[in-house]
C-alpha cells in the first residue's frame, strides 16, 4: 500500500460589501471544498459553512468595504481567512445578552472551529479559523497559545484555540440548531 502526501491547496476571492453577498460567498467557500473532493464529515462541511456565514458577515457588516476570502487546505484542516480593510483593535469574543439580535457569531466561531484568531495585516485585519476531521483525543481547550505567524517575520503571536472533540463538535451543533 503507497501513501501519499496530501497536495496543499488554497483558493481565494473577493466578496462585494453588499450584506446579501453573504450568502452566496458561504456557497462558493463549501463548492470549493467540495472541488477538491476532501475527506470532510458532511457535519465539518456544514459546521465550516455555518463559520465562513459568521466570519464573512462580520467582515462585510463592520467595514463596508467587503473583503478578501481565502480559503486553503494544508492535508489536514480547512482554514478560512477573511481580511478586510478596516484597521484598529482585532476582533474579540464578547458576552452576548440572550435578547441581543447580535454578538453571537466569534461565539460560534470560537465553540465550533478546531482554532480561530486574527491578527493585523498591511492595510486592516484578517480572521480565520480552521476546521478539519474529528480527533479521536477528548475535549480540550487553552485560552491562549502562540503560533508563527510568517506575515511579521515568523514572530510569536497569541491566538485563541479550541480542539473539541466529536463529542462536543456534534453536541455545540445540536445546541446551536435547536434554539
Amino acid at each position: 500500500m503507497t501513501f501519499r502526501t496530501p497536495v496543499p491547496k488554497s483558493s481565494s476571492f473577493r466578496v462585494p460589501s453588499d450584506i446579501g453577498s453573504v450568502s452566496s460567498a458561504r456557497r462558493r467557500v463549501v463548492a470549493i471544498v467540495r472541488d477538491w473532493d476532501l475527506p470532510l464529515a458532511e457535519e465539518t462541511v456544514e459546521t465550516l459553512e455555518l463559520l465562513a456565514g459568521e466570519v464573512i458577515a462580520n467582515a462585510v457588516v463592520h467595514t463596508g468595504e467587503g473583503c478578501r476570502v481565502t480559503v486553503s487546505w494544508d492535508g489536514t484542516r480547512v482554514r478560512l481567512e477573511a481580511e478586510d480593510a478596516e484597521g484598529g483593535l482585532l476582533p474579540q469574543r464578547a458576552p452576548a445578552d440572550l435578547d441581543e439580535e447580535n454578538g453571537r457569531g466569534l461565539q460560534l466561531v470560537a465553540g465550533l472551529a478546531q482554532r480561530w484568531g486574527s491578527r493585523p495585516t498591511t492595510d486592516g485585519k484578517a480572521v480565520w479559523f480552521e476546521i478539519g476531521g474529528c480527533s479521536p483525543s477528548p475535549s480540550r481547550l487553552s485560552p491562549a497559545a502562540c503560533e508563527s505567524d510568517p506575515s511579521f517575520g515568523g514572530a510569536q503571536r497569541p491566538v485563541a484555540v479550541a480542539e473539541p472533540g466529536c463529542d462536543v463538535l456534534n453536541s455545540s451543533r445540536a445546541h446551536v440548531t435547536a434554539t
